[in-house]
């Protein structure tokens, strides 16, 4: 079998993550689950030596950015996290997810650049890397500013399905999702694709939430789709690209942390054997340019 890749990308934002529709629950849950979630997946990671690439929010780490937030600033400055984070020994790439969490595909160029300016010179005053870039909501827009940045890296769609229904309208968008987790389908290979001078690797699968109607979303279900998932990145030679936030481990937590400790200990058995190559996202850019097709921008 080919080995395929595996490439694991988490967007870290605590309550910025939902500034413009923010609830007291919201502000609970960042506030005294979060933390507790990232020192666990931390240590989940270095346990089967899996890197991933963590997309951070850069005004968790600048406290005026929190001065002016509506509830505690735990909610909304985190260093702490990412100090913990830069202690790992799994090999984790720090990427970003904006300066604070604006959406690009309606932001004008301006604010685009400034939010990226900022990010920028966040990551630079704390040592942190700076070539992968997550697009907030999977919105993307202006990539020259991306580029600009010096970013290397981003992304924003998913393959499959469920990105063509989302097109329909954020409902269509949201039902075809619930319905892809819920059946085991194979979630579709991606590819590095070279835009301009930045290289997208779009996302393969989300590992969702378990409140509301999630949580009818059999674990089993879940297992059986992740394990497709890699298997079709090797049978492709393609990309396997998981990703979530920590939040979507508020619910049903024990189920969650049991689901992904099983498939990272699969994949670093595959890793093993040589039939998959675990990624972080930047180290796509390194790749020869012949080796990332182009696509159109």
């Amino acid at each position: 079998m080919t080995a395929g890749k595996l490439t694991i990308s988490i967007d870290l934002e605590l309550a910025w993550g939902v500034w413009d529709h923010l609830t007291p629950a919201d502000l609970r849950l960042a506030e005294t689950a979060e933390r507790h979630i990232c020192a666990a997946l931390i240590e989940l990671f270095d346990r089967h030596r899996v890197p991933a690439t963590w997309a951070v929010v850069a005004a968790l780490l600048d406290e005026a950015s929190a001065a002016a937030r509506p509830g505690p600033k735990a909610c909304w400055f985190a260093p702490d996290i990412i100090d913990r984070l830069l202690n790992n020994k799994a090999g984790h790439e720090i990427g970003t997810h904006s300066g604070r969490h604006i959406y690009f595909d309606t932001a004008s160029a301006d604010d685009a650049r400034a939010d990226l300016e900022f990010a920028r010179s966040v990551h630079r005053a704390r040592g942190l890397g700076f070539e992968s870039f997550v697009f907030p909501r999977g919105a993307p827009g202006h990539l020259d500013a991306v580029a600009g940045v010096g970013l290397k890296v981003f992304n924003a769609a998913d393959v499959g399905w469920v990105e063509s229904a989302r097109r329909l309208g954020k409902r269509a968008g949201q039902i075809a999702n619930l319905l892809d987790k819920l059946v085991p389908v194979p979630p579709r290979s991606a590819r590095a694709e070279r835009q301009g001078e930045l290289i997208h690797i779009p996302k393969s699968m989300l590992l969702m939430g378990r409140n509301g109607p999630r949580r009818f979303v059999l674990p089993a279900v879940t297992r059986a789709k992740l394990r497709a998932g890699l298997r079709r990145a090797q049978e492709t030679a393609g990309i396997f690209h998981l990703w979530f936030h920590p939040s979507n481990f508020y619910f049903r937590r024990d189920e969650q942390f049991a689901t992904l400790d099983w498939f990272l200990a699969h994949a670093a058995n595959q890793a093993g054997q040589g039939r998959v190559d675990i990624r972080t996202m930047s180290s796509y850019a390194r790749e020869p340019a012949c080796g990332v097709p182009d696509r159109a921008v």
